[in-house]
């Protein structure tokens, strides 16, 4: 189960970050995760949860936000939400389909005290 080490990862930056801004308490983690970074979203509240306890974040919330898959034809410039990982334009049919969203992994913001 890689969200726990994921999990540790953001706990890590979160409470650092808080930290260095002289916070006392983190009340929210909010973090953006990409449709194809293959992260089970009760997965990563359970770790986020279980890891927080006896932290400065042991009272925050976690927010996961879902980032949708979405590319560009670049034959047609046509965008739109994509399903699965690969891809032909329900437009034209190309294959030539840039990804737009959906690789994020990334804290999106950290709300303190």
């Amino acid at each position: 189960m890689h969200e726990t080490g994921i999990a540790q990862s953001i706990l890590d930056i979160a409470i650092k970050t808080a930290l260095e801004k002289g916070a006392k308490k983190i009340n929210n983690v909010a973090v953006k995760v990409g449709k194809m970074s293959a992260i089970d979203e009760a997965s990563l509240r359970f770790a986020f949860d279980a890891l927080k306890a006896e932290t400065i974040a042991e009272n925050a919330t976690f927010e996961y936000i879902d980032i949708p898959l979405t590319g560009k034809c670049e034959d047609c410039g046509y965008e739109s939400e994509l399903e699965g990982y690969f891809v032909l334009c329900p437009k034209c049919s190309s294959g030539r389909v840039s990804i737009l969203t959906g690789n994020e992994l990334e804290i999106a913001y950290i709300d303190v005290d």
